[in-house]
């Protein structure tokens, strides 16, 4: 319900509400967190906002109280929101007066608002059925838990939990996106938003529930995950021609802010991240982190290329120039599980990202659709694969017996493909074509390579999935590998040029 309070109102702390306990009681009055109060403590000579919220309130079943401010106290004035569905509220008025404004008249608009609307929303709900779980969907790396619900009136809603910034940024850019959309008279993006539950550093957001398109089953040929199926191109044709047509209608001619971060700068950044770290050390106990990143690969036809250190090296010398000029709106985490289909059978996307590692940036939800593609290419090749491992709790089945721990750097015994076969090469010429503008071939390509290491180094830091040595190394030999088809790419089309 603190949805329904500016982002001036916070939760009281512990100590405040003890304080605040304790001033009640001194007065003779009992402290209720049932019965919706709210308690007014006001600085003497300050203007009260009591007599108004009374008259607003008093209808609604709401006591407003009046607390003289303690001496020390720096706030002029403080109101506490205590019982309902805003229990534990505050709000706090600057010291200072300024007669330009009329500010006790908009606080107390805001407060009465705010309480009356959480006190309607309490009562249509006991009006209502009570919501029963029909579900539960395996929460992403941004959420606490996903749930499904019926809300009764044959309505099935989803509701996922995660922090409060993320779920405010998530559905403030799928909602202008779907809003943009239907102007237009364009089908939705995303789930239409039902509503927004902020739980102090915790959030929800609630929206409908769309129906699971099994493209983790559809899109693979066999069990392992490592082939496309023959038709898998005509399963993402309705999901990428959406996209095109999404990312055509909000080009913009600048480029992202985002771009040097997820093409170079987020490979050094990881590495750096303590979660990063963490699960090297929960795969591999004391060995040298940095020592292994320096080291080549050996792949399995005997071949080397270089480690990360060296990859990312290349990196900082030739992702400036590789970087995009213009941009578009962006979904940012195109994995087949968060394609989904909506009851008439539509495609639908959940989960978009608009940060990385919390940086914030001035254009959320801009970026360049190349990256957007590539995420979804490291989820054609190679993490349904290796997820699949993990999660059946087979990851010999990644490397067979021939794996050494007190070799990771040597890949030569991994069982899944190394190398693009003709349905994935179909598939990448799809995705190339999606992607809006007139860059050259190889630009874009060497894009998509290094956006599917960006994606894959991202999973090396979560530790709750890639949780034995076998599961991190296939992961990170694929980053490795990705960043070396970039290299590839470009070193062919500089020596083509030059000839």
């Amino acid at each position: 319900m603190s949805e329904l309070l500016t982002e001036l109102a916070r939760p009281a702390t512990a100590a405040e509400l003890a304080n605040l306990y304790s001033a009640l009681d001194g007065q003779g009055l009992v402290p209720d967190t049932v019965v919706p109060s709210v308690v007014v403590v006001e600085a003497p000579g300050s203007p009260t906002l009591v007599p108004g919220l009374t008259e607003r309130l008093g209808p609604f079943g709401v006591k407003v109280i009046a607390l003289p401010a303690p001496a020390s106290g720096t706030p002029a004035r403080t109101t506490f929101l205590l019982g309902g569905e805003l229990h534990g509220w505050c709000l706090e008025s600057p010291a200072g007066d300024d007669p330009a404004r009329d500010e006790e008249s908009d606080e107390a608009e805001l407060i009465g608002s705010a309480v009356v609307a959480a006190r309607l929303r309490a009562w249509a709900a006991a009006t209502r059925p009570v919501p029963t779980v029909t579900r539960f969907h395996r929460p992403g790396s941004d959420s606490i838990g996903v749930v499904q619900f019926d809300a009764g009136a044959e309505t099935e809603l989803v509701a996922k939990i995660g922090e409060a910034g993320m779920i405010r940024s998530e559905t403030g850019f799928t909602s202008r996106t779907n809003d943009d959309l239907a102007r237009i008279g364009r089908d939705p993006l995303f789930p239409r938003l039902h509503g927004v539950h902020i739980e102090g550093h915790q959030g929800v957001s609630i929206m409908e529930a769309a129906e699971a398109a099994d493209l983790e089953q559809r899109l693979f040929s066999n069990e392992d995950r490592t082939e496309p199926a023959p038709d898998a191109a005509d399963v993402l044709a309705p999901y990428l021609d959406q996209l095109g047509r999404w990312y055509r209608l909000t080009a913009g001619g600048t480029r992202p802010t985002s771009a040097d971060y997820l093409y170079r700068e987020r490979f050094h950044a990881l590495r750096e991240q303590p979660a990063f770290r963490s699960t090297f050390r929960l795969c591999f106990g004391d060995r040298d982190l940095d020592e292994h990143l320096a080291a080549d690969l050996v792949l399995p036809d005997g071949s080397r290329i270089p480690g990360y250190t060296a990859a990312t090296a290349w990196l900082d010398e030739h992702a400036p120039a590789l970087l995009p000029r213009t941009g578009s709106q962006v979904h940012g985490d195109i994995y087949p599980t968060n394609m989904l289909r909506r009851s008439g059978g539509g495609p639908v996307f959940i989960d978009p990202r608009t940060v990385w590692e919390q940086r914030q940036r001035p254009d959320v939800g801009y970026g360049d659709p190349v990256f957007d593609l590539a995420t979804l290419l490291h989820g054609l090749l190679p993490m349904p694969a290796i997820l699949h491992a993990a999660r059946q709790g087979k990851p010999e089945a990644l490397f067979g017996d021939a794996f050494d721990p007190a070799r990771p750097h040597d890949v030569s015994a991994l069982r899944l493909p190394l190398r693009f076969s003709d349905r994935l090469r179909s598939m990448e010429h799809r995705l190339i074509e999606t992607a809006p503008g007139d860059e050259p071939a190889h630009t874009v390509r060497c894009r998509l390579y290094i956006g599917a290491a960006c994606s894959l180094a991202g999973w090396l830091k979560y530790e709750n999935t890639l949780r034995t040595p076998q599961v991190w190394t296939a992961t990170y030999a694929y980053t490795a590998w990705y960043l070396w088809q970039a290299r590839t790419v470009h070193e062919q089309h500089t020596t083509k040029e030059l000839a």
